[in-house]
């Protein structure tokens, strides 16, 4: 279940402009100057403000299921609509009753662009088995003095590679999640047993520095256990066109400002103070419509490159320590059962 904390120092600021009224057709947010980007698996909340008086301004509807949307690429889940001339304010328009109106759904249009992950080397493994196989292909052929492509270097076959998309080999996106999966296995496995060989070399026997280590962890168990599960999580969703509903949140859970002197400690939901019912207002309905369309330009800036190194690396890291952890206790729980048996001979 994802958090959303309705505070303003949470939030940042991507577009404010004025817009007249528009009763027919939708305005346009234009937010390609700073558009929101997000990678595989993370979800964003989007809060649209209006500063007009009266309940004219945003147009939303109820909630009809339990995702708004859902494709491919994105999935767009109902939230709350915010009835105040204040951002993020707790005081509606009308002076009394709740801002914050639980159950609605985006009314609108939603372009959005995809980028794909292009192949090099150090991705190869990422890719579909099919792709692989056609990259492993394309070595073999060039590797041959006899064939054509054995004229052509390296680089250039890394340029072509590159230049292929994922899934134009027909990698089935089931294919890819099992593919990944396993490789998170296989290298938790070999992470477990260099582990414990070295335990087993050095006969369970550590220095202040391992006590240290171990000491450590306990504060960070759960924190090393949910990075695991995450990461595995994320790397299943990576395939780009999973529409697997259990990694989809039911519902987002919504935090909501503590109010000053003008109103109550806590923001209750409609269902609590029943003034979505009794304040005399309806909600306007309306359609909605998404669309994409896929950008050239699919390059990382290094500095993304680089955030994301750093995270594997700390992912790893607490991947260790787990690991280390729960081997070391299996091991002295195996000299202790040893040492039982002998004194009992």
């Amino acid at each position: 279940m994802g958090k959303i904390i309705m505070k303003e120092k949470y939030w940042d600021k991507i577009y404010e402009q004025k817009h007249g009224p528009s009763f027919r057709a939708y305005q346009q947010l234009d937010l390609s100057a700073n558009p929101i980007v997000l990678k595989p698996g993370e979800i964003r909340g989007v809060y649209i403000h209006s500063t007009l008086d009266n309940d004219q301004a945003i147009v939303y509807d109820n909630q009809q299921n339990i995702k708004t949307h859902d494709d491919q690429f994105i999935t767009v889940l109902p939230g709350r609509a915010h009835v105040s001339t204040t951002v993020f304010g707790t005081r509606p328009i009308w002076g009394w009753g709740n801002a914050w109106r639980d159950n609605r759904e985006f009314v609108g249009k939603i372009s959005y662009g995809v980028v794909y992950k292009l192949w090099n080397p150090s991705e190869n493994l990422s890719f579909g088995n099919n792709f692989r196989s056609l990259a492993r292909v394309l070595f073999m052929c060039q590797r041959r003095w006899e064939s054509p492509m054995s004229s052509l270097s390296d680089d250039c076959i890394f340029y072509i590679l590159n230049m292929c998309r994922w899934d134009w080999m027909e990698d089935s996106v089931e294919s890819m999640r099992n593919h990944k999966r396993n490789l998170n296995r296989q290298r938790i496995a070999e992470t477990a047993a260099a582990l414990v060989a070295t335990e087993i070399e050095t006969g369970g026997n550590g220095d202040g520095d391992d006590d240290d280590d171990d000491s450590s962890y306990g504060e960070n168990d759960a924190e090393a256990d949910a990075e695991i599960g995450v990461e595995e999580d994320e790397d299943a969703d990576s395939g780009g066109n999973d529409t697997n509903d259990a990694n989809i949140p039911e519902r987002m859970e919504i935090e909501v400002p503590d109010e000053d002197e003008y109103d109550s400690d806590f923001v209750d939901s409609d269902d609590d103070d029943g003034s979505d019912d009794d304040d005399g207002y309806e909600d306007h309905q309306g359609s909605s419509s998404f669309n994409f369309y896929y950008y050239d330009d699919c390059g990382s800036s290094g500095e993304e490159e680089a955030a994301e190194e750093m995270q594997r690396e700390r992912a790893e890291r607490r991947r260790l320590l787990w690991l280390r952890h729960h081997f070391v206790q299996r091991l002295e729980a195996t000299d202790v059962n040893s040492s039982g048996d002998d004194d009992s001979e």
